[in-house]
């Protein structure tokens, strides 16, 4: 479980489930006499419970691990029972052999997988491919369960029933090969995501320094002659034709400008936070941003672009739910002695909701094109041993990032 999940839970019901599961493992042993398709299904569920209480994981994956557990251990101790019952073992002493090497079996392979497998939260795969894996581990169970049912009553296909039972355990390791991959894929999807809002924003700060570099090249241009102009209504004593021609070079200027929010010279904070308030405004939210950064910051883009783009995606979002008079997202950014703080405050109508852990999710619907809420947020902030406060009470949610740059990256 250690190498499949990578969230221990601190839930106290988890040692009460470790138990039942341990004296279920004992009672063949004992003598007790229980079916094999109901020890099957009592094992499953037994270990679909434990990884629920022990893991935070999606139910995908604790499904997926429960069939492919489940399936090779089914499998180990009918291959196990065959070759035993072909050097002539039977009754109390077949059982108690077969039940405490399939232990031990499945207690080797259980170090192996812990020192080989990936240690890292992974995504869920999506569901499509969560019912075809598992069918395999569910279609290997049905297909051994007949060969052992056949094998008893015909013992000439006791070598075919070794083979199939190797090679149904080759197939389920690569069903467990096939997974990583899909979750690599699922994984490598979203970074391309990131990749292309990364790329996306900083196209917009180039184009928007580009129509500002012309703007400015435009008015030193014409600034010469607009000063020799002023400078004549000056001397003529004509200040009120001065004045008006001073609101006309104004005139289609705005007052505040979207860009004038953020202007630390990073390009990926200044474009989020530039657009971001763009929409803010359109939108009738109030939008006040403290942005206290260097140009270079010691954290990847694509970090960047997933904490300051959720954080304010999901402050928009909240804020759109509130009536209008009462829209208001305040940012708070610094970075002081290689510490980067965040903060995002916000209105929010209606409840927040929450994991089975406590912890909140997004509520956007266009989940894979837009970021993955807080958990993205956290998982960004982990990868620089920081952590993030989430807090929603009296109508007001309030969000902390605090992201470690002297560090390094994990």
């Amino acid at each position: 479980m250690k190498a499949f999940f990578s969230r221990p839970s601190k839930n106290p019901m988890r040692f009460a489930a470790w138990t039942v599961y341990y004296i279920l493992q004992v009672v063949p042993i004992l003598g007790v006499t229980i079916s094999p398709t109901a020890m099957l299904f009592l094992n499953m569920a037994l270990v679909l419970m434990i990884s629920s209480i022990s893991y935070d994981a999606g139910m995908k994956r604790r499904c997926i691990f429960s069939a492919l557990v489940c399936a090779v251990w089914m499998l180990m101790e009918i291959t196990t029972d065959i070759i035993l019952r072909l050097i002539g073992m039977d009754g109390w002493e077949l059982q108690t052999a077969g039940t405490v090497i399939s232990l031990m079996l499945m207690f080797l392979l259980a170090i192996i997988a812990g020192h080989y497998a990936k240690r890292m939260d992974r995504r869920d795969i999506p569901f499509r491919y969560a019912v075809a894996v598992l069918a395999v581990p569910a279609g290997s169970i049905y297909l051994m369960h007949n060969i052992f049912l056949i094998t008893a009553r015909h013992e000439e296909y006791t070598p075919f029933a070794i083979i199939a039972g190797l090679l149904l355990l080759l197939l389920i390791y690569m069903i467990f090969e096939v997974y990583d991959r899909m979750v690599d894929d699922a994984e490598a999807h979203e970074k391309n995501l990131l990749y292309e809002q990364e790329l996306e924003l900083l196209n917009r700060h180039a184009q928007e320094r580009e129509a500002y570099d012309a703007e400015m090249r435009r008015l030193r241009h014409d600034m010469k002659n607009h000063m020799a102009g002023l400078l004549g209504m000056l001397q003529g004593d004509d200040t009120k034709q001065a004045e008006e021609y001073v609101r006309w070079m104004l005139r289609g200027t705005p007052e505040c400008r979207a860009d004038d929010v953020s202007r630390t010279g990073n390009a990926i904070v200044d474009s989020l936070v530039n657009h971001k308030c763009g929409i803010a405004r359109v939108e009738g939210i109030t939008f006040e941003a403290s942005v206290f950064l260097p140009a270079e910051l010691p954290f990847q883009g694509g970090h960047l672009t997933i904490v300051f783009g959720n954080l304010l995606d999901n402050a928009l979002e909240a804020c759109m739910e509130v009536e209008e008079g009462n829209r208001y997202v305040t940012l708070y950014a610094s970075y002081e002695k290689e510490v980067l703080m965040i903060a995002v405050t916000n209105p929010y109508r209606g409840e927040r909701r929450k994991n089975r852990v406590g912890k909140y999710v997004t509520t956007k619907k266009d989940r894979r094109s837009h970021g993955l809420g807080l958990s993205s947020v956290e998982q960004a902030a982990e990868a620089y041993r920081g952590q993030v406060d989430a807090d929603g009470r009296d109508g007001v949610f309030r969000v902390s990032v605090v992201m470690y740059g002297g560090e390094g990256q994990k």
